[in-house]
């Protein structure tokens, strides 16, 4: 228990909803207290341990109770009912600049908001110098913070928050705060708390940012933890739940909770893929090549037949299959540990079982850790092909790709849009539907990004 910095009991909290405020006052005077009011639960039973030093991502839909665990864990809410135990002092980016005096001005508002957390006037004399310097707001640290913008509101906040070095820090979708510099600069100061041992507790809708930052992850929907994990685990099958049409949502919701008891299962899905699983080209038990003489690492692509990824996600909400996705290099041989600065072609196909229209293509490649790092769609962003595909048409897709990154795990999406009322629908996707190496080439530069990213070929098959 002593590495424990939160814990939750069986925790719950809901709310009584009234239909009108005469139900209200009804219940609050009847002799024998008739229920008038029914009762929504933002929390349903939460069991949950986090560890000193842990930076935990917390995903869900709107309204799942992700906002409601964090102020329990703050203290602006208590539950109706189980325990919570929380060691260490505790500093909350909920709705920065919340709980401030319009009447005071920003150096008076720093030294209020120090002593509502807990900080003596002397401690937070000491950090004053620091909190103003990071807010950057000039000379209207001296005014009212009536007259102050919302975006100065929120910077003050933040930087009230981030400056006390908590022990325990908690993050609520606050990193758009100001213009590109100051995003950065809210990272870079986060940053180092994440690795001076601060436990965090990480509310995002930024699947990558959850997956990059963070060591573990969980998904709350409909005030229920349903899964708990590595941050890739819990965040592919988040996506699956949101991109799910509605009348499949409830069935992908129950595959979710059995997959969250099962230990098995959830192990295997984790993607991370040992570097050491990269075997030499000649390595009898996964590559033969018997005409010609086998290659050194770092001279030629090859093939390696089980580097598969166990991470695969596929979400089809249409009768639309995508399939038989391969790397080749442009001699046609397939391959999977590919060579830097060599050019490939990525390649998948299409068979459509419903008529469709207005259809876009697309593949994208990310790191390790879901951190996209190049995506292409065909014909573009926003832009449909004005053709249309009937039951058996089958597409065949060819992306050609410049290997300019650093030597490492990589991994490939696929899919296919449309568009309904407006919005983009995803027809199929496969998430990480291929895994590949990239094998360091003495004989060329290295280093760099990805560059000539785009469609070879289309045709009909």
């Amino acid at each position: 228990m002593s590495n424990i910095a939160v814990k939750f009991e069986n925790v719950s909290k809901f709310y009584k909803l009234y239909n009108s405020p005469k139900d209200r006052l009804k219940e609050a005077l009847h002799p024998f207290g008739k229920k008038r009011h029914r009762e929504f639960y933002a929390l349903k039973n939460i069991n949950l341990e986090v560890k000193k030093g842990e930076i935990l991502g917390i995903v869900g839909r709107n309204g799942s109770g992700k906002s409601t665990l964090l102020k329990i864990i703050s203290g602006v809410i208590q539950p109706n009912s189980g325990k919570v135990i929380v060691k260490g002092d505790v500093s909350a980016l909920l709705e920065l600049g919340s709980g401030m005096n319009p009447d005071y001005d920003g150096i008076q508002n720093i030294y209020f908001g120090g002593i509502m957390m807990g900080f003596s006037r002397e401690e937070m004399k000491a950090k004053i110098d620091d909190i103003v310097a990071f807010a950057e707001i000039g000379d209207f640290i001296h005014q009212p913070l009536k007259t102050y913008s919302s975006g100065m509101k929120a910077r003050l906040g933040f930087a009230l928050a981030i400056n006390i070095k908590p022990e325990i820090l908690v993050v609520d979708e606050v990193l758009s705060v100001g213009d590109d510099l100051f995003k950065r600069k809210c990272f870079a100061k986060m940053e180092e708390l994440f690795k001076s041992g601060c436990t965090v507790f990480f509310v995002s809708h930024s699947i990558p940012n959850v997956m990059e930052i963070c060591t573990r992850a969980i998904l709350v929907d409909k005030g229920e933890l349903i899964l708990e994990g590595s941050p890739k685990l819990v965040t592919m099958n988040y996506l699956k739940l949101i991109y799910a049409l509605p009348n499949d949502q409830a069935e992908i919701r129950n595959e979710i909770l059995q997959l969250d008891k099962n230990e098995e299962e959830k192990e295997n899905f984790d993607s991370r893929l040992d570097t050491e699983e990269c075997p030499s080209p000649a390595s009898e038990k996964l590559i033969t090549r018997k005409e010609k003489k086998e290659p050194k690492i770092g001279q030629e692509a090859f093939h390696i037949p089980d580097f598969k990824p166990k991470s695969t996600v596929i979400i089809k909400n249409e009768d639309v299959s995508i399939y038989d996705m391969r790397i080749e290099t442009l001699e046609g041989q397939e391959v999977n540990a590919l060579v830097m600065n060599e050019e490939y072609i990525y390649s998948y196909k299409v068979e459509f079982g419903v008529l469709t229209r207005d259809v876009n293509f697309g593949m994208g490649i990310k790191t390790e850790k879901g951190l996209a790092l190049a995506w292409m769609i065909y014909p573009g962003i926003n832009q449909f092909l004005k053709e249309e595909f009937v039951n058996g048409d089958k597409i065949h897709l060819k992306w050609r790709f410049k290997c300019m990154l650093l030597p490492g795990n990589y991994y490939i999406d696929s899919g296919l849009r449309t568009m309904k009322k407006d919005k983009t629908y995803i027809l199929s996707k496969i998430t990480d539907a291929l895994a590949f190496k990239v094998q360091e080439n003495e004989g060329k530069q290295k280093g760099g990004f990805f560059d000539a990213l785009s469609l070879l070929d289309m045709t009909k098959i």
